[in-house]
């Protein structure tokens, strides 16, 4: 019987079952193995996941929080344009700008198109915790002839005031070179809501203290926070100069200045 095995001479059946057993086995090796591979899959993804969201968050050393004014039903003023197009647009063009600097990572109160109330918009600022805050509305009066730029820092009696004043600052001077026509004494007010809810505005050089809300999107922020009104929308001229694409792109370009003066402000205070 030399060169045989004595599983040749296993009876059938069982020999049967033994390869049925082997198959088995041989099927949850493989089993076990694609779960094992499916569970370091699973892992490496949300390593990857969380390194990259690690990066972006920590790897960029500003953060901005681009507010467009408005949106979805809300179209604001309208006018020859409505103001809910100016502002979408000139966020747009201000958050290419940014982030192809390379420095900034970018919060936005809202997408294009969604529609979103002040509080909530204000809110999601707070939550963030941005280095600068910029809300981009467009302007309008019955009379076709009022024309200009004009921004709202968060008034006196803020903690956040003097940083906000000197970025409101900063955009005037922006706009200006871009040839807009400043509105009162620098193109810088301040703004509130009286009792019955009217708009109140004083210029710049009145630093008293005023009992009276201002406008929601500066409320609370720990930030610099400025509201810009960036031309008329009821006047031609205006939006021939800021509220068309061209105009959108010179003010987000002029918006974009600003606030890369005002970091390099920081940086060099930080390093005296």
């Amino acid at each position: 019987m030399k060169g045989k095995n004595w599983r040749d001479f296993e009876p059938e059946k069982k020999q049967h079952m033994t390869e049925a057993r082997q198959r088995r086995k041989n099927r949850k090796r493989r089993k076990g193995g694609l779960l094992k591979k499916l569970k370091l899959a699973v892992i490496l993804f949300i390593i990857g996941y969380v390194g990259f969201m690690v990066y972006y968050t920590f790897s960029k050393p500003y953060t901005i929080a681009l507010d467009a004014g408005h949106g979805g039903w809300d179209v604001g003023a309208e006018g020859i344009l409505q103001e809910v197009e100016l502002t979408e647009r000139t966020v747009a063009k201000l958050e290419t700008l940014l982030k192809e600097d390379g420095r900034f990572r970018i919060i936005l109160s809202r997408e294009a198109g969604e529609g979103m109330e002040i509080v909530e918009r204000n809110a999601k600022f707070q939550k963030k915790k941005p280095d600068l805050m910029l809300s981009v509305h467009g302007n309008a009066n019955d009379n076709e002839g009022a024309n200009g730029f004009e921004c709202y820092p968060s008034p006196p009696g803020h903690e956040n005031h003097e940083e906000s004043l000197v970025f409101a600052k900063l955009l005037a001077e922006e706009m200006k070179e871009a040839g807009a026509k400043l509105r009162g004494t620098d193109g810088v007010r301040f703004g509130y809501y009286d009792p019955s809810g009217e708009k109140v505005l004083v210029d710049s050089d009145d630093t008293k203290v005023y009992d009276m809300p201002t406008f929601g999107m500066l409320k609370n922020m720990d930030c610099p926070a400025v509201l810009v009104e960036q031309c008329f929308i009821t006047n031609a001229a205006d939006v021939d100069a800021f509220g068309d694409e061209d105009g959108c792109q010179k003010a987000a370009k002029a918006y974009y200045n600003a606030v890369c003066r005002y970091i390099e402000m920081l940086e060099e205070t930080a390093n005296t």
